[in-house]
């Protein structure tokens, strides 16, 4: 066999390495406790929950949303009036200090109090002049078709929804429709939307009626104090006065625009 030099002094030095000289010669790996990795991977995972979580309740929101725009378009309106009712909403929700997560709900269940014109017929919703006893009563069942819409859903987005479609035209003093509920016994979510709603009706052009002004809406809701309109909810609405006329103007500004867009 031929001879190679400085063959055999290679193999005894590989003989001669004990266990512990090898693994001393191999690439150390970055030692992690275990626990570590846990939390590591706990947090990944809670992040992605927490993602999913944001992107399904954005999409049920634009639902809703969408939802509450065909009900609109039913009744004369493109949307402009369930956004101004979140907008209004949600000023009165973050005054009275409501849970982050209550003035999100109302912020997006609030734009569905009139879910339920979905089910009623168009010469009425549509008619210009007064309603007469009979098509009244066909009218006010808007809020019971809007609770059977969402009743039974496990969504507290859409339980809220139920809750203020229910409600929405009941009033302080007992004289409200569908249930004739009094005072605190009406939700707070429903004595909200009732003030916002009935104020934006008074400022808004109707089939029926002509647009007041911003003034004559406060003064409307002052004067509903305690009869239609909780006094507390009153209170705070006065206040909010200049955060109102805020919202109003935006949207009369956009209106305007859009009217002549329309004229060119």
């Amino acid at each position: 066999m031929t001879y190679i030099p400085g063959r055999g002094s290679h193999r005894r030095k590989e003989r001669d390495k004990t266990p512990e000289s090898r693994r001393d010669e191999e690439p150390r790996k970055e030692y992690i406790p275990a626990n570590d990795i846990d939390i590591l991977k706990l947090k990944n995972a809670h992040e992605e929950l927490a993602d999913t979580h944001r992107t399904l309740r954005e999409s049920q929101a634009e639902m809703i949303f969408r939802f509450a725009i065909a009900a609109e378009y039913k009744d004369g309106d493109t949307g402009s009036h369930i956004m101004r009712i979140s907008d209004y909403s949600t000023e009165m929700g973050n005054a009275l200090g409501l849970s982050h997560h209550d003035l999100e709900c109302l912020r997006y269940a609030s734009p569905m109090h009139d879910i339920g014109k979905l089910g009623i017929p168009d010469k009425i919703l549509q008619k210009p002049g007064k309603l007469d006893d009979s098509e009244w009563e066909v009218m006010k069942q808007h809020t019971i078709i809007g609770f059977n819409i969402f009743k039974g859903s496990h969504s507290p987005l859409l339980k809220a929804a139920a809750e203020i479609a229910l409600t929405h035209h009941e009033k302080f003093d007992g004289s409200g429709y569908p249930d004739g509920l009094k005072a605190e016994h009406i939700p707070i979510f429903g004595r909200i939307v009732a003030l916002v709603d009935v104020f934006d009706a008074v400022i808004s052009k109707r089939c029926y009626k002509t647009a007041s002004t911003f003034e004559e809406g406060m003064k409307c809701i002052e004067e509903l104090s305690n009869s239609h309109l909780d006094p507390d909810l009153v209170k705070v609405f006065m206040k909010l006065e200049g955060k109102m006329f805020k919202i109003y103007s935006a949207n009369k500004s956009i209106q305007q625009y859009v009217k002549d867009e329309e004229i060119q």
